[in-house]
């Protein structure tokens, strides 16, 4: 028998590295993949073995369901508003512990721990505060402002918005920590060049910290929309997409229709939906903020 040359030998040990966790991965991951978009073009109710192939009646009847309509259009506006609120407020907040705040490190710590909690927690506990008698409404009539009370999950015309201040309140942090992260890499030779050219702090901020940021806004961008996109503990847990669908989004009516009303190749169908979206949106987003890292650097 030849012996096995060494660079053939090193690609078999390389096979027997990957080969494992490629094999966990097409168990966990391509697996229910393939299987979902099998499961979607299916009348299925998820439990007894009858499952009907009916081709893309499920996709066709999906685009004419004003329920799910509603839904895509506040899964967008939902995401939307995270994806501009979140990193809005995390570059300022990133700006002002980047200076020489004595208390820096105490804070770093406040603003980001509300990201190590669980959505369900984070729901509940806001759920308290946005009660008819809850802490919201408490303050504003202590401060004379009565007038505002709302029931903020109870009103179609709040509910959305308050779950968005809900997502904004736990994960402005983590994307702040991340802005962080980048602007202390900056060199400060840049900032010293400019206050020799007489540059004042918004011109600083425009042609140098804003450019340089553009690796952590890629990141922050995209798993701000992945994760606003995907959304469904915070908003099930709260409003259960009420009140009169003014928070539903397709995760909420997918988990309903599937496990729910017992529709589960319906159900599918919309999982795959939000898959193609999640992915399509995210590819679009690397792209051109990576065209832009290029492009400022």
């Amino acid at each position: 028998m030849r012996t096995l040359s060494l660079r053939t030998r090193e690609h078999l040990w390389w096979v027997a590295f990957i080969a494992p966790a490629f094999l966990i991965y097409t168990v966990i991951f391509l697996g229910p993949v393939i299987s979902s978009f099998y499961y979607s073009m299916t009348n299925w109710n998820g439990f007894t073995k009858t499952m009907d192939f009916i081709g893309f009646s499920n996709y066709a009847y999906m685009f004419g369901d004003p329920t799910f309509m509603k839904a895509m259009r506040n899964t967008f506006v939902f995401a939307g508003l995270i994806v501009i609120f979140q990193n809005g407020l995390a570059i300022p907040l990133a700006l002002a512990l980047d200076s020489k705040i004595k208390t820096k490190s105490l804070l770093k710590v406040v603003f980001f721990a509300p990201a190590i909690l669980s959505p369900l927690v984070v729901g509940y506990t806001w759920l308290y505060i946005y009660e008819p008698e809850g802490m919201l409404n408490m303050l504003l009539r202590a401060i004379g402002l009565g007038g505002w009370e709302q029931t903020w999950l109870g009103d179609p015309k709040f509910a959305l918005y308050a779950i968005v201040v809900m997502v904004l309140w736990q994960y402005v942090g983590y994307s702040m920590i991340i802005f962080l992260a980048n602007l202390q890499t900056i060199p400060g030779d840049l900032y010293e060049a400019a206050d020799i050219d007489g540059a004042g702090g918004f011109r600083k901020f425009r042609y140098i910290t804003f450019p340089l940021l553009a690796p952590s806004m890629t990141i922050n961008v995209v798993l701000a929309s992945i994760g606003s996109l995907k959304a469904f503990d915070i908003i099930y847990v709260t409003t259960k997409g009420g009140p009169f669908q003014a928070t539903e989004t397709i995760t909420t009516l997918l988990f309903t229709t599937a496990f729910k009303k017992d529709n589960f190749g319906y159900g599918t169908a919309m999982g795959v939906i939000m898959f193609l979206i999640i992915f399509l949106i995210s590819v679009v987003q690397i792209l051109l903020l990576r065209k832009r890292e290029v492009g400022d650097s």
